[in-house]
């Protein structure tokens, strides 16, 4: 016990320096994503496919499972908001109407996102965070997607967040 006591004692400086002394964790409300497609502009009341509305959770799980993979992030759950995101949403055309909804969850960073769907061979995908304290937004991103499957557009969300959300600032 003696020995375990003393290797630990030694030990403690590396793993107290192996943990950088400002990280510190972002805390953010992830939304439902948006959706529009063009295929049924001037329908009356739009008959969306059960796919892509699948799809459309599939890929905001997929951020927020990557967001908190990271150990930057940490999602807040945003249930208790339901009523308060539905009438707000969608949050495409409401230039920030999330942010008061996430501060009063405790999020640090709003972050939205919307699939503009032009056809089943042609989407687009569009990341956007904003700051709680401000309302500033903080990242703006987008990717297109060339195809309507589960793997297209998970491969979209994730190039977004190696390529575009994870990517600290470059200094110029």
């Amino acid at each position: 016990m003696r020995m375990l006591k003393r290797f630990l004692c030694l030990l403690a400086p590396f793993l107290m320096a192996a943990v950088p002394a400002n990280a510190t964790t972002t805390k953010a409300a992830v939304f439902p994503f948006d959706f529009h497609d063009a295929q049924q502009d001037g329908e009356i009341v739009p008959q969306y496919n059960p796919e892509d509305q699948r799809r459309l959770k599939l890929v905001a799980d997929e951020l927020k499972a990557l967001m908190e993979k990271d150990g930057k992030y940490a999602v807040i759950d945003l249930a208790p908001h339901a009523k308060e995101i539905e009438a707000a949403s969608p949050f495409q055309q409401c230039n920030g109407c999330e942010v008061p909804i996430a501060k009063e969850a405790g999020a640090d960073i709003a972050v939205t996102g919307y699939v503009d769907k032009i056809s089943d061979a042609l989407l687009s995908l569009q990341i956007v965070a904003r700051d709680t304290k401000t309302g500033e937004l903080t990242k703006t991103m987008s990717a297109a997607i060339n195809g309507n499957t589960d793997e297209l557009w998970l491969h979209g969300v994730r190039y977004l967040w190696r390529n575009r959300f994870n990517v600290e600032a470059q200094p110029k």
